[in-house]
């Protein structure tokens, strides 16, 4: 990056930073302490985290169907403050840093306006879909874009550390290796080993850890809660770990539909950029795939917070339509171009316009004078004979002043 690029990536963060702690605020203010939005799943990631800190054994002495690095990251932030009270400020810089990379994404594709334009909307759509809630999928949502990043640049090895620690905040993440395979085919290499690789021997890094710790019994049931329970959680017949699910088509459809419309300018405006433009390149082409699979995980359970893995690919395919024209640059970094335009807005809203010249009237002369003929080659321009000037009686000149009526000529003595 250049020493402009770098500026302009401070000013983003700090618009970005500014955004997420006014909303950190309110939360607070509204709270007290943050614990008024403890959500259901927090409770029980806490539970596992006290269970984990009191030194008995996860997966044992109590039950949550996700993965091991969720707890124990949990847990990690229990031993830094009371349970909770860090939720808020941790999902809010985890949001930041994810608007930041959609942001360099965007810059890098369309331009500066539609990068800084996408990492707002991700922020803000963030609030509507409980993005700023402790839920595994915050976690997991940071490591898949830090992933298809990698994985556009070729960096394969890299993109599987990042599906890999993805994977130990929550399962379905698994879904984003089909298009990061894509982009691996698209960019000509075949050799899939070097992105799924670096994938398991991260996930499974952290049951070997597990192992080591605490034996295998927890090992083993620690991997039917993450990966045995799957048709249980499907069918809703899971009763250790209660979990919601519509009980008919109605309330189906009603869970959906509720769920759709927290995110429908998005989704509207990236179905119209899609429907205009269709998805031109490769990296769209995987921006979609990202899209289309994470959104069946809706026909699952209908979540609010669920739309945010796929949110940062819905807001650039939406943002696009702020391109640069002709793939240039603009001169102007976002800031300064918004002041530039709000103030050329204010000065064409206030400039008086020119008024128009009725029909049938003919233009007044103020300043008579002989009419020069027009001059050959090389002749100098003729003298500033007079200057003609259209006005109606009772109009304001430049100073505000009312212009005199046209003086009437003199009529000859009748004879």
């Amino acid at each position: 990056m250049n020493r402009q690029e770098l500026g302009d990536l401070f000013v983003v963060i700090a618009c970005y930073s500014g955004i997420a702690a006014l909303i950190t605020f309110f939360m607070y203010e509204l709270s007290g302490t943050g614990s008024l939005w403890l959500t259901f799943d927090a409770e029980r990631f806490h539970a596992m985290a006290e269970v984990i800190i009191g030194g008995f054994k996860p997966y044992i002495d109590f039950v949550d169907p996700k993965p091991p690095l969720l707890f124990f990251t949990v847990s990690f932030l229990d031993l830094l403050a009371p349970a909770g009270s860090l939720d808020i400020v941790v999902m809010s810089v985890v949001n930041v840093v994810c608007a930041v990379l959609v942001y360099i994404v965007g810059r890098e594709d369309y331009g500066r306006i539609s990068g800084f334009s996408a990492g707002l909307l991700f922020l803000v759509a963030a609030v509507f879909v409980q993005g700023y809630f402790l839920f595994s999928e915050q976690f997991a949502v940071l490591f898949i874009f830090l992933a298809f990043m990698l994985a556009r640049r070729s960096h394969f090895w890299g993109a599987g550390v990042m599906l890999g620690l993805a994977t130990g905040f929550k399962q379905y993440a698994l879904l984003a290796l089909i298009p990061l395979v894509y982009l691996m085919r698209v960019n000509g290499s075949r050799r899939y080993w070097e992105l799924v690789l670096p994938a398991l021997l991260v996930f499974g890094g952290v049951f070997a850890a597990l192992f080591a710790y605490y034996g295998p019994e927890t090992t083993r049931s620690a991997l039917n809660w993450t990966f045995g329970i799957a048709q249980s959680y499907v069918s809703g017949a899971m009763v250790e770990a209660p979990t919601y699910k519509p009980q008919n088509i109605l309330a189906f459809t009603a869970n959906l539909l509720a769920s759709v419309m927290m995110v429908l300018p998005t989704l509207l405006f990236a179905a119209a950029s899609i429907w205009r433009r269709g998805l031109r390149t490769c990296d769209e082409r995987a921006q979609g795939l990202f899209v289309l699979f994470f959104l069946c995980t809706l026909f699952i359970r209908q979540y609010l917070h669920y739309w945010i893995i796929m949110l940062p690919f819905l807001v650039l395919i939406a943002c696009r339509e702020f391109e640069d024209q002709n793939g240039m640059e603009p001169t102007r970094s976002p800031e300064e171009s918004v002041l530039t335009r709000f103030t050329g807005f204010l000065r064409e809203a206030c400039s008086l316009p020119e008024p128009a010249e009725p029909e049938g009237r003919e233009p007044v002369v103020l300043f008579k004078g002989p009419v020069a003929e027009a001059p050959g080659a090389g002749a100098p321009p003729p003298p500033d004979t007079g200057t003609i000037i259209p006005f109606r009686e009772g109009e304001k000149g430049c100073a505000g002043e009312p212009m005199p009526p046209p003086e009437e000529k003199e009529k000859p003595p009748e004879t």
